[in-house]
């Protein structure tokens, strides 16, 4: 039977959840984008015969144009862009951004122009491998923080950087003479996977535990939420990534940060 794409809905919600479910590390995007984030992204499905092949999504509220992808098959792939790009005419404007595992990466280069692709690594922590760092200046952050923390990501030069962020869960941020200095957030929170960064500290302050004692605070207040927590690094970057280490984060897998054009 032939491939149709269709516009995520009620009825196929609950098969949609199970198909990302399946892994949900490597689905944790797609999967933030038909929960948490549902009423602010565009979600189209590729299915058969009753059987989804594949998902397709766009997160309106970035500051870049953006799409994450998970498809079985590699015929659903094209349809499923044409059918996204169609409901997200933008999305053929200009350069668009992917955050992939490295065999989705291959599978989207075969459709589309791709302009650069930088190493991620997917750094996993669970509750037993935490290693808690307390750090006394470090407190929750709330929403009348929000002009401080739209501040210190635009000096710490956060490319993702929305003030919904502050809605997507906690955040916790460090001060200096109450001022703010370091900072860590939550991207999203699904009941499956927690996915934190916006992770940064002044350039005036760097080296001094502030960025770790954020993110330790909020890696605890994330597993109150769901099972699984993890933070995306530049592979790279070796000094976030031992500092990552060093709470307790692994790498879990590979991913591309990938700049691309549709065809």
């Amino acid at each position: 039977m032939p491939i149709e794409i269709i516009d995520l809905n009620e009825e196929w919600q609950s098969s949609a959840l199970a198909y990302l479910r399946r892994s949900p590390y490597r689905n944790a995007i797609p999967l933030s984008n038909i929960t948490q984030l549902r009423t602010r992204s565009s979600v189209v499905v590729a299915h058969t015969n009753g059987f989804i092949l594949g998902i397709a999504s766009h997160y309106h509220d970035l500051p870049l144009l953006s799409l994450t992808f998970v498809a079985e098959r590699g015929e659903a792939l094209p349809k499923l862009l044409h059918g996204l790009h169609a409901r997200v005419p933008a999305l053929g404007t200009e350069s668009v951004i992917a955050v992939l595992p490295e065999q989705r990466m291959f599978q989207l280069a075969e459709w589309v122009t791709v302009e650069s692709v930088e190493a991620e690594l997917q750094m996993v922590v669970e509750p037993e491998t935490l290693r808690p760092r307390e750090h006394p200046n470090v407190r929750r952050l709330h929403a009348e923080d929000l002009p401080e923390m739209g501040e210190l990501a635009t000096v710490g030069g956060l490319m993702a950087w929305s003030p919904e962020t502050i809605s997507h869960g906690p955040a916790f941020g460090a001060f200096v003479d109450d001022r703010l200095v370091a900072m860590a957030a939550t991207r999203f929170a699904t009941p499956d996977v927690v996915e934190i960064g916006n992770i940064v500290t002044h350039p005036t302050h760097r080296r001094r535990g502030f960025a770790s004692g954020c993110t330790s605070a909020l890696s605890q207040a994330c597993f109150r939420l769901a099972p699984r927590v993890y933070l995306m690094v530049m592979a790279n970057n070796q000094a976030a990534f031992d500092s990552y280490r060093a709470l307790g984060f692994w790498p879990a897998e590979r991913f591309g940060f990938m700049r691309f054009r549709l065809r």
